[in-house]
């Protein structure tokens, strides 16, 4: 009996130790879906390549940590190691040194301010006009000069203001077309107000290196006014789950500010503050300049929530809203002439750990050989949610029974100790 014992107890951590090792593996019947990567054209000797991850192809992400779930595996389900690179864009804000030569009134009152930009190499798009004074709006004119003395339009329709009416907007730089003028200067209307105290203006060459993007349509649905709290709420669904970075919203009004809050829904139902952000548009002959995206942490959500706080003007008339993310590229390692699958669509799934930054890292993402990811497909081998479960819960009456037959063994082999030094 003793020796039935022992082995059953045996058999059992061999079962537990199989078992172990067969859930850290890879399962593709955890996976519910798949498409083969085609490399045909990208292939090379053990090198890199990339696919880009569209939501045309992988809506709907599933995983708790968006791409946690996919996995790259060869036809022998081998896992080949990744990783992602987001193509989002890199601001370059580089500020010109510029000395201001003459700062003035013209007897119809607009302020004239000339700088004379160091460096003839530098190329400008962008100046900040620097003062203390708040509650103000006024129309801004850009021009340039090669001697200053003739005087070139750069562009007549820029604005800066400051409002101060319930929700804060501050506004104080004015982007043009790139110009290599030495000279340049400013001419602000101040119409029936006082010039502005202007205290400095800076110069600076504005540049965003190459990004990409992707656009996914929102469908504008319940919208609600309240009146007493002055804020009007509209909920957008989108069409597809993937990861955005920024909502867009598109309207007929003009001349407005909006102060916006986005808002997701949570597991409970109940809705959660993600950003907060403002919009505006200035449209008017002597100026144009709007601001109509709200830029937020990096989310994969259905639904969102606007809530637009609007003072004592009326409800804005929303006509749409989309969502844009920045587009990813999946960085792998080439496997020969081995087939490649991407596996995704497992909630559970933890995000894998792999040691391709440092190769990664000397390389171009724009220069690697681009594969392109078949047409997905259902897993005919997905074996179901329930099997994504630990063994211990998916089998628990399987469980209580081996361990009350091991108690069960181990009172008996004691109480046979017991009796033979009794």
């Amino acid at each position: 009996m003793t020796r039935f014992l022992s082995c059953t107890l045996l058999s059992v951590c061999l079962l537990f130790s199989w078992t172990a090792g067969f859930c850290s593996s890879f399962d593709e019947r955890l996976w519910e879906k798949y498409a083969e990567i085609d490399e045909y054209a990208a292939r090379s000797s053990g090198g890199l390549a990339g696919v880009y991850l569209e939501p045309q192809q992988l809506g709907d992400v599933a995983a708790r940590t968006p791409f946690a779930d996919l996995r790259v595996v060869t036809e022998r389900k081998e896992e080949v190691p990744w990783q992602i690179v987001m193509r989002r864009p890199e601001r370059l804000n580089k500020e010109i040194p510029a000395r201001m030569q003459n700062l003035s009134t013209t007897g119809a009152g607009e302020t004239w301010l000339e700088l004379l930009v160091g460096g003839h190499q530098d190329r400008l798009n962008a100046v900040e006009i620097i003062t203390s004074d708040t509650d103000f709006s006024r129309q801004v004119q850009v021009l340039g000069s090669p001697d200053g003395k003739t005087w070139n339009t750069i562009r007549n329709d820029g604005v800066i203001f400051d409002i101060s009416r319930g929700e804060k907007l501050r506004h104080t730089r004015i982007i043009f077309p790139q110009t290599g003028f030495r000279h340049l200067a400013l001419k602000i209307a101040n119409g029936t107000a006082q010039p502005l105290t202007i205290t400095d203006v800076k110069v600076f060459q504005e540049s965003d290196s190459r990004g990409e993007s992707y656009t996914i349509p929102g469908e504008t649905g319940t919208r609600e006014s309240n009146a007493s709290n002055k804020e009007s709420r509209v909920v957008v669904r989108m069409n597809t789950v993937f990861p955005l970075d920024r909502l867009v919203i598109s309207t007929a009004e003009r001349n407005f500010q909006r102060s916006v809050e986005v808002q997701v829904k949570r597991g409970t139902g109940d809705w959660q503050y993600w950003a907060q952000g403002t919009i505006f548009n200035f449209d008017a002959p002597t100026m144009h300049e709007s601001q109509l995206a709200v830029d937020m942490p990096e989310i994969a959500a259905r639904e969102f929530r606007l809530v637009f706080r609007n003072l004592d003007s009326p409800p804005l008339s929303v006509t749409s809203v989309h969502g844009e993310g920045y587009r990813r590229l999946l960085v792998f390692k080439q496997q020969g002439d081995r087939k490649l699958y991407l596996f995704w669509g497992n909630p559970m799934a933890r995000q894998p750990q792999y040691d391709l930054a440092g190769l990664i890292a000397k390389q171009e993402p724009g220069e690697l050989p681009m594969a392109y990811l078949g047409q997905p497909r259902p897993n005919t081998k997905f074996a179901g949610s329930t099997a994504r479960l630990p063994f211990t819960e998916r089998y628990k009456y399987l469980l209580y029974v081996v361990v009350t037959m091991a108690i069960a063994g181990l009172v008996f082999v004691q109480y046979r100790v017991f009796r033979r030094v009794g």
